[in-house]
């Protein structure tokens, strides 16, 4: 399931969040480094996407920003809501996936699905899962400033406060430098 919180993170990071590790990026550099990112992962390569594709990931990722917003605020209620017309707008349902030479394995999406429908089911899912747990707690959106990134806390006690090492180490700086300059002053 972490595998799938990462891909909706991705999509929503990739294709909603500007600015994001202190640089702000135009909407076809989010394009651009939202299929870099997937492209990545060796479960989604060789899926080729058309614009209308893109177009509606684009549309998916915003709708479960939404989502997202909505756990971090404790509105789970709000989040269920975007969350059930996410899974239904895609035909998300439980049940297991194989090849002839590989286990079983829990997807939410219909075999035929197209890779859009796939991601945004398997996404939304994901989520899903998260708020019916009870787990958003992990659910974290960067503390660096100009970073506006989600994250998924796996930390034993949930102390995550940065969407990567990058923006830790930002804050770390900007923090040494502000200290050093009040010592100075």
């Amino acid at each position: 399931m972490l595998a799938h919180v990462d891909l909706c993170l991705t999509l929503v990071n990739d294709l909603t969040v500007s600015p994001r590790q202190g640089r702000s990026f135009g909407v076809d550099q989010r394009i651009g480094t939202a299929f870099t990112d997937l492209a990545l992962s060796p479960r989604l390569r060789g899926f080729a996407l058309s614009d209308a594709d893109v177009d509606v990931l684009a549309a998916v990722a915003a709708r479960l920003r939404v989502a997202v917003d909505a756990c971090l605020a404790g509105d789970l209620h709000g989040a269920a809501g975007v969350l059930n017309g996410v899974l239904a707008d895609h035909g998300a349902v439980p049940n297991l996936h194989a090849s002839a030479d590989d286990a079983p394995v829990l997807a939410f999406h219909a075999v035929d699905a197209t890779i859009v429908d796939a991601w945004a089911a398997e996404s939304a899912a994901s989520l899903a899962f998260l708020v019916g747990t009870r787990q958003t707690h992990r659910l974290g959106r960067c503390d660096a400033e100009a970073c506006d990134a989600y994250f998924l806390d796996v930390t034993k006690n949930a102390s995550r406060r940065f969407c990567s090492l990058a923006c830790q180490n930002r804050a770390k700086s900007a923090a040494y430098r502000q200290k050093r300059r009040v010592k100075l002053s």
